[in-house]
């Protein structure tokens, strides 16, 4: 009798032992919940994105001494915004800087020859002198090497210095030589080979190239599409947005976007370079997706719901699909009045949308990205906890089991 009291006792020891550990277990999992890294249950309730003050500052800001505060300006995705960024979309201008270089070679120019370049100059009623000594370039066409020094030799003329003229000159220096030994000669020069004068594209391509000028003016899109390496970059599925046009010194950047959209061309000079930026052509995707990643951005545009579908669309089983932000980068502004009182304001745009039903999704739709925007699907109430809990839950077996192989090997030494 006094042994199977002694065995009930020990038998309901064991238990509150068992309940102290499962208290104490749930007690980690609630505190693991609430201190989840990266994740706050309430983080869809309209404040996760209070960036508060900054507690560091730049060099320029401690020679000012200025307060830099971040205040987010959150904006709903309406049918009324959609129509705003329509409208601003069809009003685009090119920047200043585009502006100025394109409208900077609004007429034609003669082509003047360099060196390196073929000429084919032509006598008429003088086949001997059309092609004279059968002279012939590296790749079999008929014409005259510009040498080095920017001359040609010519019968009957002798040296001639052809660098630095025009087509036109050429003409009238060589029939103004040949008029000695032919009366009223008729002569034309062409350029067979545009080699002296090129332009050079680098950067985020497979291999750098170079495109040639010539007597056809070539703007910024016709040398893109001349450059068969930029074409093999990652498929080719891929279009180019973003270019950095450096000339003389000076760089530039140029969006292909609105070089589209206003139609006004870049117009190329000789030596100038362009450098493909695809580093910043992209798109982030974050939080409860199926895939986060960052996507490239399309040349001509991309929609809010092209980037969901292309990041394998909002994971349903844990994201809160009423909750889906567009971060948009910062915008410097100075508050009102000067004096001690300036301060300087770093204002992100946060778009809102709410797609959990389909009027969202049609918004979505119509919603234009710009690049370096991120996407953040914010997870829904319940699976911080859940993600919590399995952290735990291994735990929390592994003390189970060890309570239970204690339990039995006392019973069997009983």
């Amino acid at each position: 009798m006094n042994n199977e009291v002694e065995g009930g006792g020990a038998a309901r020891a064991r238990a509150r032992t068992l309940k102290a550990y499962v208290a104490l277990v749930l007690g980690g999992l609630l505190t693991t919940a609430c201190a989840l890294p990266g994740y706050d249950s309430g983080s869809v309730d309209g404040r996760w994105y209070d960036f508060g003050n900054d507690d560091s500052a730049t060099y320029d800001e401690e020679l000012s001494k200025e307060p830099v505060d971040y205040q987010p300006r959150v904006l709903q995705i309406t049918p009324g915004l959609i129509n705003h960024q329509q409208k601003q979309q069809a009003s685009r201008t090119l920047g200043e800087d585009q502006q100025r270089i394109s409208a900077a070679r609004s007429a034609p120019v003669n082509y003047t020859v360099g060196a390196g370049d073929i000429l084919q100059i032509i006598v008429f009623g003088h086949p001997e002198l059309t092609n004279p000594a059968g002279t012939t370039s590296n790749e079999g066409i008929q014409g005259q090497l510009v040498s080095a020094d920017g001359n040609i030799y010519y019968p009957y003329v002798g040296q001639v210095q052809a660098a630095g003229r025009t087509l036109q000159e050429m003409r009238e220096r060589i029939a103004d030589g040949l008029s000695e030994f032919i009366r009223q000669p008729q002569v034309d020069v062409r350029v067979r080979e545009y080699r002296s004068q090129r332009v050079y594209i680098s950067g985020d391509i497979v291999k750098p190239c170079t495109v040639p000028i010539t007597d056809i003016t070539l703007t910024v899109l016709q040398a893109l599409d001349q450059c068969d390496t930029l074409a093999s970059k990652e498929g080719g599925g891929v279009g180019v947005q973003n270019v950095m046009l450096m000339r003389d010194g000076e760089s530039i950047a140029l969006d292909l976007n609105e070089i589209y959209a206003t139609g006004r061309p870049i117009p190329l000079e000789p030596d100038d370079r362009l450098l493909i930026d695809d580093s910043a052509n992209r798109v982030f995707m974050v939080g409860e997706f199926s895939q986060q990643t960052a996507l490239p951005y399309s040349t001509g545009g991309m929609y809010l719901s092209d980037a969901i579908a292309d990041a394998g669309g909002v994971s349903l089983a844990s994201a809160d699909t009423s909750a889906i932000y567009v971060i948009r980068g910062f915008v410097e502004s100075t508050t009102a009045g000067g004096g001690p009182g300036l301060r300087t304001v770093m204002r992100p745009n946060v778009y809102e949308l709410d797609m959990s039903n389909p009027g969202g999704m049609l918004l979505a739709n119509q919603f234009q990205l710009q690049p370096r925007d991120v996407i953040f699907a914010a997870p829904a109430s319940f699976v911080n906890f859940n993600r919590a809990l399995a952290l735990v839950l291994p735990s929390l077996s592994a003390i189970t089991q060890s309570y239970l192989l204690y339990d039995n090997i006392s019973d069997n030494n009983n």
